[in-house]
């Protein structure tokens, strides 16, 4: 039971769900035909591209729609509100219809180049007649019919994605009940009302017409459609505001909302909208800037409410016409370079294949000269012709050349192996399918399965030979834990102070403490400093508080709306009196101590307690009774509130028990949220209490008292760890309003009030944000401060925009010289740091600065730019405050995953926006970089520069014969230096000769250019891995893109092709998965090679006892099934289940990745071995069986059903001598197919003749063949001598191999083997009395 949902109570009825009625069947149908008239230009425009010359004449322009709000009081039928010509809410991303399949999917397949192939062969065996015109489609159908199935497939779990989708539920308004009701997402209409709370997803874009908060603000995450996790502000429209009056706000409904809405066109584009509000006849009108609506008032499809209560919006936009459904892409394709090779080999086989053509149709002309009377030529079908010849009837040669030609091209079809590529699909789909399902890939803690993006390059998995790693968030966890901070001249940090006693629970394990720095805030707080003050400790934690965008909440969000609609009371409030322990007595007096509001530092002592501190005291007598409740009170008291929120949801019914109680331990933090919550609502009314001075504590008489708990929502983990860590200093962030901060010093128990003026965001540029922000002294408006400019930002922006004033003055030269000296310590202990100073302005300097930046805010062209310069006119002339020092830890077996993937060959390269100190001590934790390593380090500024040291470390490298003992270190600005062209062969060339690479400071772009160019200098397959947006770019360019599913939003994953939420998953995916997909793939598409190649080459044997006819000795019916029944279902099960080593011996044996890394699996020179072997045991089988019946009486139905059976168990064997892992489904199918073929022979000689003869066109059906074959000794002396000649080149050839060279698969696992065999063997120990036998 989460707290969420045992505060707000929410009642579970299902039973109120709004079903809006259906158009009636037979309604009037012309205004479908207008609806559809409206809107057909603009879906033929979709649907074929250039009919937009048609429709788009002149310039474009930006077209509007008007909305009218669904909110009549007298509504009519839902299929007859006023917005009928736009897309309804129901989301539809299948590409095919029941209607639209059969045709779409065929125009589909026959982009394919085979099945337009094999299309044309069964035309041309309709004219030609080779084999039975009933029969001669089978092969291509069958292929179309398999693939479609499997499109139908995919399409159907495409299906079922929408429906869960579309049968998600809000809370839209009913204006005839006057009221919101649940409602499916699919029946939401453009111009209906709906009501969201926290933490739910906009089901449409909408128009913000009212929030919760006062100031009419909401914030939305936008990770589900951007990536971007932090927090978005958005504004209700302006004519909303008598709404979200401070004073006296109004109550709205929807129907008070007259006004019409007209907005753009839907477009793609997220960032920029269009509208404004018509007020209709009748109306007060409204101010022009009232009417006008932007991209800040829009809530868009797909992302999720933050930080409000509620919000209530008009739907604009719906289903397909959504920014995020028209932003959706859909499955990416890719084309691996196994499937390229395969496709230059399918090319050899069309050449094979003219050959053989042109070869039998030359020879049938040589046959047929032989014969001077064209009666007498044996097996040719004869075409005569009237030629120049001496008498009339000859044979034309050409024309018997040509038809024996085409005649060729269809008995030789399965050449070109037609479900090579079905089959191929569908082993990628097993292969994908056991990665996904891989429970060593499955992250429990997050409940996060890999995800495959891309369905067609599993084989491209076991070929990288380089991969691109992003640092923070990829090798690190991006969870910021704050470590260290150099001010005034010193290093602090320290063991947290909480995990040193042991009567209390850190707050937030690992955050570092230093006494003595604690003593230091606390004496400058006595002392009343401030952000102004000359000491910098307490402004630097004043500014890490400040200088920020968090989001403070002082208690989770709640919605008195149920999910139904209801207005319901909270159990908390309604059970009031009852739960109110305090109503029977005098007034209680109540402080919260936790540790991270009330801990003194430096005291040890109990009176200075980590938990609820409860002083009784009668309101008589306030100032005799200061005494302070104990611990155990404490306890019983929440024990009480416990038993009683346990019963009140006993009574309640409407959510289940928590199944594990928290473990109680002393203080607060012990404590479950629910009871937080609860506990904070019943103590709601106490009064401050009154601590006993003479212990130390601190007095608080008047004023509000702090919220128990603090919820922070942050964009960034370094600014949360930073606004955590001032908080467990005593510098507590308490609230951020868009115009107002408070902050909340625990020492004194004093609010600090800033007046926010302007906040310079963060920008890739700048590489910094500033606040600038005024003090309210004493809280009183008109006693106001001076402006203060607070900025944070890396050190290579902030330390050259020191004053120089500051610099050249004695305490601030050793300021900046330490800071430095530490910034060096830190980086090398692999911490983030961060720079922190002030600027105090002159109200001058800051009103004239002031005039300029608003104009800047105002400009209509450059906008963005004018801003940029603003801000960096003031943003100089700093004072340095302190550094900061964060920790981001490695995510668990990263060193171990970059160890295993180097010793695999793979070369692995980090690209981090990190400074080099810090991103060298990380690439020594990761063993990216170890210390027998030699270093290369290209730090220098100019061409020319680079240049002498690209020159001076290739002849170091020179000395050296192996790459190992190099690593290669650069930063962002000398890498543009390297890709001058002047630098870029001989930095090539360096690249080579180094065994890691490390790239510090560097951009998007950057990145996606070191992609770049290893894919096309370096020729190697690259796989690029990161977890942000700033990786996207490298992800897309890479080979393989890998996203992790991190702290950053999920847009790297929308851009992979695999999705996975550790780094160390890569290991297993590349060397163990990567491996097998492609020794399979590699495997299986060879065999196919093969094994039509030897059935097309027995048959072209037989032209020798025909007159090169095309005339075939197999029955019809067996060639055009062969390859699709008989020997189909072995390869895929091949595909699928092929395993040279065992899952464990890959992960302990990284080299064996070699054998896809450098491709030797699948030479070029493969096909052609494979080909020869073919010819080989093409020859085998069938001059073996006409040798073993040469003498005999047989006819030619029968040799050829004794040679089909001789190629399938050659086939079989083959493919089971091939298979390093004899899997029982693989044995159970090869079985199976010459079982099948047996009884499939057996049944087929039964058939009656004339179906035979009308199906095959056969003149002579074969009727009982097999039958009488079988029963022939030499039958099964034929099968078994050609089994053993056709393989027995083979296995000498892996005999050989395996004797002499074996691969070192094979050789792990014969010792494994014999390993397992001395374990398990008995071991003798001899004792003077007796003989033991011991079985180890």
């Amino acid at each position: 039971m989460t707290p969420a949902a045992s505060h707000k109570g929410h009642h579970r009825r299902t039973s109120s769900l709004w079903r809006p009625p259906t158009r009636p069947v037979l309604s009037n149908g012309a205004h479908l035909i207008r609806e559809k008239a409206e809107t057909s230009g603009r879906a033929l425009k979709q649907l074929i591209p250039f009919s937009r010359w048609i429709f788009d004449r002149g310039p474009r322009t930006i077209e509007f729609r008007t909305i009218d709000p669904n909110n009549l009081p007298e509504a009519p039928p839902r299929y007859e509100q006023s917005n009928p010509k736009f897309a309804t809410n129901r989301i539809c991303t299948t590409k095919y219809s029941p209607l639209t399949f059969f045709p779409k999917n065929l125009f589909e397949q026959f982009h394919r180049l085979a099945n337009v192939y094999f299309v044309f062969i069964v035309i041309l065996n309709w004219e030609i007649g080779l084999y039975g015109r009933m029969l001669a489609p089978i092969p291509i159908v069958f292929v179309l019919a398999v693939t479609a199935i499997k499109d139908a497939l995919e399409d159907y779990r495409r299906y079922k994605s929408d429906q869960k989708i579309n049968h998600q539920t809000c809370r839209v308004w009913d204006s005839r009940e006057k009221r919101y009701r649940k409602m499916f997402w699919k029946h939401i209409l453009v111009g209906d009302f709906v009501h969201l709370s926290h933490d739910e997803i906009i089901p449409a874009d909408m128009l913000l017409l009212r929030s919760s908060d006062p100031s009419g603000i909401c914030y939305v995450e936008t990770s589900n459609l951007d990536g971007e996790t932090n927090l978005k502000q958005r504004v209700a429209i302006q004519a909303m505001a008598k709404y979200h009056s401070p004073t006296v706000p109004l109550e709205f409904s929807p129907e008070n909302f007259n006004y019409k809405v007209i907005v753009e066109e839907p477009t793609e584009d997220l960032h920029r909208f269009e509208g404004r509000l018509e007020v209709p006849d009748g109306e007060p009108p409204l101010a022009r800037e009232n009417t006008l609506l932007s991209k800040n008032n829009v809530l868009l499809r797909g992302c999720m409410i933050k930080n409000t209560d509620f919000v209530e919006g008009l739907v604009i936009y719906a289903g397909s016409e959504t920014k995020a459904m028209l932003n959706n892409s859909g499955t990416r394709y890719k084309r691996s370079s196994l499937e390229k090779l395969a496709n230059w080999d399918i090319i050899w086989c069309v050449l094979i294949l003219l050959i053989l053509c042109l070869i039998g149709a030359v020879l049938s002309a040589v046959w047929v000269e032989q014969y001077k009377i064209p009666d007498q030529i044996p097996f040719l079908v004869q075409i005569f012709g009237v030629t120049g010849s001496n008498y009339p009837g000859r044979v034309d040669l050409w024309s018997e050349g040509w038809h024996n030609f085409l005649t060729f091209i269809i008995a030789l079809q399965v050449m070109i192996p037609i479900s090579l590529y079905v089959s191929i699909e569908i082993i990628k789909l097993g292969q994908i399918w056991l990665i996904c399902n891989d429970s060593r890939l499955y992250y429990e803690k997050k409940d996060k399965k890999m995800e495959c993006r891309a369905l067609n390059i599993p084989e491209e998995l076991g070929q990288i030979q380089y991969v691109m790693s992003d640092k923070t968030g990829t090798l690190t966890e991006n969870q910021m834990i704050f470590r260290r901070c150099s001010v005034a001249g010193k290093d602090f940090g320290g063991m947290s102070v909480v995990s040193e006693e042991s009567s209390a629970k850190p707050l937030k394990e690992g955050i570092s403490r230093d006494r003595g720095l604690e003593n230091l805030i606390i004496t400058g707080l006595k002392n009343g400093e401030s952000v102004t003050s000359t000491s910098p400790i307490v402004p630097l934690f004043l500014t890490m508080s400040i200088c920020n965008t968090v989001v403070v909440n002082s208690k989770p969000h709640e919605d008195l709306m149920d999910e139904e609609g209801e207005i319901i009371t909270s159990p908390l409030d309604k059970n009031k009196s009852q739960r109110d322990f305090g109503a029977d007595k005098p007034k209680q007096q109540v402080h919260f101590a936790a540790s991270d509001e009330n801990q003194t530092p430096g005291r040890n002592t109990p009176d200075s307690l980590d938990s609820i501190e409860l002083m009784e005291i009668n309101t008589q007598e306030t100032n005799d009774r200061n005494s302070l409740g104990s611990l155990k009170d404490v306890k019983e008291i929440e024990t009480r509130f416990d038993e009683e929120e346990e019963k009140e949801i006993k009574e309640e019914k409407t959510e289940k028990k928590e199944e594990t109680k928290t473990r109680r331990l002393p203080g607060i933090l012990s404590k479950s949220p629910t009871s937080l919550l609860n506990l904070s609502s019943r103590l709601k009314n106490f009064t401050p209490f009154k601590r006993n001075s003479s212990k130390g504590t601190v007095s608080i008489t008047s004023g509000e008292s702090p919220p128990v708990l603090s919820f922070y929502d942050s964009e960034s983990p370094d600014e949360l760890a930073l606004v955590e860590a001032a908080r467990e200093y005593g510098v507590r962030l308490l609230k951020r309003h868009f115009d107002e901060i408070i902050v909340y010093t625990r020492t004194n128990s004093n609010q600090m009030r800033f007046k926010l003026l302007h906040t310079l965001a963060f920008d890739a540029d700048r590489k910094r944000m500033s606040v600038i922000v005024r003090e309210i002294r004493n809280n009183d408006s008109n006693r106001e401060g001076p402006v203060v400019l607070l900025c944070k930002g890396a050190d290579t922006t902030i330390l050259p925009l020191l004053s120089e004033e500051f610099c050249t003055s004695e305490i601030g030269g050793d300021r900046v010289h330490m800071a430095q000296l530490h910034l060096s310590d830190y980086a090398r202990q692999g911490l983030r740091t961060l720079c922190l100073v002030r600027k105090v302005l002159l109200e001058e300097e800051y009103q004239a600065w002031r005039a300029q930046h608003e104009e800047a805010e105002l400009a209509v062209h450059g906008k963005e730019e004018r801003i940029a310069l603003s801000a960096a006119s003031i943003e100089k002339d700093f004072e340095l405050l302190g550094v900061t020092a964060i920790e981001d830890r490695l995510q668990d077996g990263v060193p171990e995953c970059i160890q295993a993937l180097r010793e695999a060959g793979i070369q692995v390269w980090v690209l981090t926006g990190d400074k080099s100190e810090t991103a060298i001590n990380i690439a020594y934790s990761t063993r990216l970089f170890f210390d027998s390593m030699d270093l290369l380090n290209i730090q220098a500024s100019g061409i020319r520069a680079v240049s002498d040291l690209i020159d001076l470390y290739l002849e170091r490298t020179e000395r050296r014969s192996t790459i190992s003992t190099f690593g290669l270190v650069l930063n962002g600005p000398c890498l543009d230096c390297c890709f001058d062209p002047f630098n870029l062969d001989r930095f090539i060339n360096l690249l080579k000769r180094c065994r890691s690479v490390l790239c510090c400071r560097s951009t998007p772009l950057q990145k996606a250019a070191l992609v770049n160019l290893a894919k096309h200098h370096l020729k190697g397959k690259v796989l690029a891995i990161g977890d942000g947006a700033n990786d996207v770019s490298m992800i897309q360019g890479a080979d393989v893109g890998v996203g992790l599913s991190g702290q950053e939003g999920m847009q790297a994953v929308m851009a992979s092709d695999y999705a996975m939420a550790r780094f160390r998953f890569l290991a297993p995916l590349l060397l163990v998965h990567g491996h097998w997909c492609y020794n399979r793939l590699a495997n299986t598409i060879l065999y196919f090679f093969y094994k039509n190649a030897m059935f097309v080459f027995v048959i072209f044997w037989y032209q020798i006892f025909c007159g090169f006819s095309s005339q075939s000795n197999m029955d019809p019916f067996y060639l055009l099934v062969y390859n699709l029944l008989f020997t189909s279902v072995p390869p895929l099960l091949y595909g699928f289940l092929e395993q040279d080593a065992s899952y464990d011996m890959l992960l302990e044996n990284p080299a064996f990745y070699d054998a896809g890394r450098l491709g030797k699996k699948y030479k070029w020179y493969s096909f052609w071995l494979n080909m020869l072997d073919a010819v080989w045991q093409s020859a085998v089988v069938f001059w073996i069986a006409y040798g073993a019946y040469e003498h005999a009486k047989l006819d030619i139905w029968t040799l050829g059903t004794l040679q089909c059976a001789q190629l399938l168990l050659a086939n079989s064997v083959h493919l089971a001598l091939i298979s390093q892992y004899w899997a029982w489904p693989l044995l159970l199918s090869l079985v199976g197919s010459i079982i099948f073929f047996c009884l499939f022979a057996a049944v087929y000689n039964l058939l009656p003749v004339w179906l035979i003869t009308s199906m095959l066109n056969v003149a002579d059906p074969p009727i009982m063949i097999f039958q009488r074959a079988v029963m022939m000794p030499r039958f099964w002396l034929v099968l078994l001598l050609s089994t053993v000649l056709c393989m027995t080149p083979r296995l000498t050839w892996i005999a050989i191999r395996n004797t002499y060279h074996p691969s070192r698969a094979l050789v792990r696992r014969i010792e494994t083997k014999e390993e397992t065999q001395q374990s398990q063997s008995p071991t003798y120990s001899f004792n003077r009395e007796r003989i033991e036998i011991n079985n180890a």
